[in-house]
């Protein structure tokens, strides 16, 4: 199996954050693992949530992926792209969503905490990510630490998550540990990359004429 590309990204704006994550979809090639910042503490709308849901006064951006309204004031954000003649891909989205996080559940007990995959979704209803775990969630002590959502296309797949820890005075230790832990747990390869050339001008298109747009971000 083909080594995955890591990126590791500082901070930038929503805009920016949702374009390259979708540039890495349309443009992939190879299996991507994308770890990265916001520059402004918004909130992200799963693709079909009506922006009402946004909270008065939060900056907001809608995500190419479904799923619930995500707070990124105090979350790690990481994005997983891959190609269609990937084998992950033969897994139905339960499955897939499974296998990822038992990656992530060992970048998050590297930090020292403990969890569990959530064995069945909860009854609680909301619209926020994290006030409602969903079947193979991430939680410790009933709280939900890590989430994500979904997106297949005829080019592949995107998986987009965020991880809450109890203590953000862990993120920067999260951050260092996802790489090798998360490789080690799955037996993968990660190799440090950059961006292509033909994913930044995808990017710059998406961020220019989609996500900085009142008719993307607000179309519902």
């Amino acid at each position: 199996m083909p080594s995955w590309r890591l990126l590791i990204h500082g901070l930038a704006s929503p805009a920016r954050n949702m374009a390259l994550d979708e540039a890495l979809l349309r443009e992939v090639q190879e299996p991507v693992l994308r770890i990265y910042e916001w520059n402004d503490p918004a909130v992200s709308l799963g693709y079909f949530q009506p922006v009402s849901l946004v909270p008065e006064g939060r900056s907001f951006i809608r995500r190419y992926t479904g799923g619930g309204l995500v707070d990124h004031a105090r979350d790690v954000t990481y994005t997983l792209v891959l190609p269609r003649a990937h084998p992950w891909m033969e897994l139905s989205a339960p499955d897939s969503y499974c296998l990822i996080h038992r990656g992530v559940q060992a970048a998050i007990a590297a930090c020292g905490i403990e969890s569990e995959i959530a064995p069945t979704a909860s009854a609680a209803e909301s619209d926020a990510c994290f006030q409602k775990p969903v079947r193979f969630d991430i939680v410790a002590e009933g709280h939900k630490l890590s989430g994500a959502a979904q997106r297949r296309t005829r080019e592949g797949l995107l998986h987009q998550g965020s991880i809450l820890l109890p203590d953000p005075k862990r993120n920067d230790a999260l951050c260092r540990a996802f790489p090798n832990a998360f490789a080690s747990r799955l037996e993968l390869t990660v190799l440090a990359g950059d961006l292509t050339p033909s994913e930044v001008v995808r990017a710059d298109e998406l961020e220019r004429e989609r996500y900085s747009t009142d008719a993307w971000n607000r179309m519902r």
